[in-house]
């Protein structure tokens, strides 16, 4: 269960470690891998919806299928010439090639032209193959696969420098992998900012429910999948290391929906005093019906949303890929990486009803009062709502699940607040996580500045060290891992400029060990809660507190 945690606060960590397979770099990197027909670029921009993929279907188990993808990784604008009249025309927004990407024009690093990216939607236990070819002209690249396990594969995760050597220009790598564990997962860009530069997209692994989720709705819709991503007028990478690197503040600016926000104004070509925005997301329902949503949050900067839909109940059922004890909330707030499943059950009058989502943190009140909005239409209504939503319009009152900096920072006056340790799950359990933990790790995070750095920060630190990449894969040329490279808790002088510490800070634990990790948040500088998940694995949260 990967859950939202407070670092101002200590808390245990109780996760199981299995056995991988380790192969060689150079046998998965290089422009001896693949050979791409760059024609594809083109022919990407006419390809058909997401939900033709032959790899969409009921899913019965045991009946797995290989699943295909081709992506083509470049830079492009949104609302380039492919927009055509968008918005003035509605349809021209869907054209091939066309990033409306909330209406603003900017450069974005999208696959196969697409921002949100092509959908990945398979079964549990297909296998997934994806070719990426990179034809940016000076930029690394990695996908990494956020939620998928890579059980047998480590070496497909897409982490630089840790799982893999990055893609150069002009590179092709084959990421293959089982779709395991079942779940709501996204696949994003994990080299610098090309995540929340464009290169994204959802990952929805379903599998032949049982009775004890299936009978809580009667649809599951794979275009009811909600994608949420912070959004700049600009790109990351020009607004952010300055701010960061000068201890200058952070602020949000938008939030994208599958890829849509009126952010943009354009004047009407008919009516010069209309001014017409382009268009929002819109999901819609029928009256009567219980439908199961997907919901997707992530975020280069610390924006967590708070989600509700007016008039509605939300019944929440999964986090991540773990079913729990349902329980129904007004709201939920979601962090950057987390993923949570609702049903909505159409019970109101029928028309459109506002979906809102309110961001905190370095989107909230204190900074930007950063919103969106989307519609949830029941079928037949002809109607939107009419009034300006405003930031205040989001703050839902009454049940709120997995609320956050609860320590600090945000008024819960009129909330019942509900923690994910509050839940009990209803999948079985993999392994045990019983008994005495084999390994114990101590983690003391915070900010600090560093006056003799070259940059004073405050860098965010795990025991006083800044983490350094290798400049090879850790896992597939560990041959290359020496104590001269990595560091443990003491580094040696060479990693260190005064007391200012950076390098590959690793920790070594016994194959098949229990491990406890215990983290204790002692930050000053940028007091804020902070998600955090293992690429592999899932853990339980066995204790928090002050």
């Amino acid at each position: 269960l990967c859950c939202s945690l407070s670092l101002e606060a200590p808390f245990s960590i109780i996760m199981c470690f299995t056995k991988f397979l380790f192969l060689s770099c150079f046998i998965f990197t290089g422009s001896a891998l693949l050979s791409v027909d760059t024609t594809k670029r083109q022919r990407q921009l006419t390809v058909d919806s997401d939900f033709s993929h032959p790899c969409v279907r009921e899913c019965i188990y045991g009946a797995n299928m290989v699943c295909y993808y081709t992506f083509i990784v470049d830079w492009y604008t949104s609302m380039s010439v492919q927009c055509g009249d968008c918005p003035f025309n509605t349809t021209a927004c869907s054209n091939p090639g066309c990033i409306v990407g909330g209406g603003i024009v900017r450069p974005v690093i999208s696959a196969n032209r697409r921002t949100p990216g092509p959908a990945i939607l398979v079964c549990e236990n297909d296998t997934v193959i994806v070719d990426v070819t990179n034809a940016m002209d000076k930029e690394l690249l990695t996908i990494h696969w956020h939620g998928v396990h890579q059980v047998g594969s480590p070496f497909m995760d897409g982490g630089p420098y840790v799982t893999q050597c990055p893609l150069t220009p002009g590179d092709s790598f084959r990421y293959q992998f089982l779709a395991s564990p079942h779940g709501t997962h996204m696949w994003h860009g994990h080299v610098g900012y090309h995540d929340s530069s464009g290169l994204f997209g959802p990952l929805v692994v379903r599998r032949q429910e049982p009775d004890y989720i299936s009978s809580l709705y009667d649809y599951d819709l794979l275009e009811h999948t909600i994608t949420i991503w912070h959004w700049y007028n600009l790109t990351d990478a020009s607004i952010l290391p300055p701010v960061l690197d000068t201890y200058g503040g952070v602020y949000g600016y938008g939030l994208l929906v599958n890829g849509h926000a009126p952010f943009g104004r354009f004047r009407s070509k008919t009516n010069s005093s209309e001014v017409i925005s382009t268009a929002r997301a819109k999901f819609f329902v029928h009256q009567g019906k219980r439908y199961r949503f997907r919901l997707i949050v992530n975020s280069a900067i610390y924006c967590p949303v708070q989600v509700s839909i007016d008039n509605h109940t939300l019944l929440m059922i999964s986090s991540d890929t773990n079913s729990f004890q349902p329980l129904e909330v007004d709201s939920l707030m979601v962090n950057a990486g987390e993923r949570f499943s609702f049903v909505l059950k159409a019970n109101q009058t029928p028309g459109c009803y506002w979906m809102r989502l309110r961001g905190l943190g370095d989107c909230g009140p204190k900074k930007s009062s950063t919103h969106g909005e989307v519609f949830v239409c029941y079928n037949g209504a002809t109607t939107e709502p009419s009034d300006i939503p405003t930031y205040d319009e989001g703050r839902r009152s009454g049940k709120i699940l997995n609320p956050v900096q609860v320590f600090k920072g945000e008024d819960y006056s009129n909330n019942e607040l509900i923690l994910l340790s509050n839940l009990t799950g209803m999948d079985p359990e993999k392994y045990s996580y019983n008994g005495t933990p084999d390994t114990t790790i101590y983690i003391q995070q915070h900010a600090q500045l560093y006056f003799e750095a070259d940059a004073p920060g405050p860098w965010q630190q795990f025991n006083n060290i800044t983490f350094e990449f290798t400049p090879f894969s850790m896992l597939t040329q560990r041959e290359m891992l020496s104590a001269s490279v990595v560091c443990d808790d003491v580094p040696d002088s060479s990693h260190c400029i005064g007391t200012y510490c950076v390098c590959p800070y690793t920790k070594k634990v016994p194959l098949y060990a229990l491990v406890e990790i215990v983290l204790v948040d002692i930050s000053v500088f940028r007091e804020q809660d902070h998600p955090i998940h293992m690429h592999g694995y899932k853990f339980h949260v066995v204790a928090m507190g002050t």
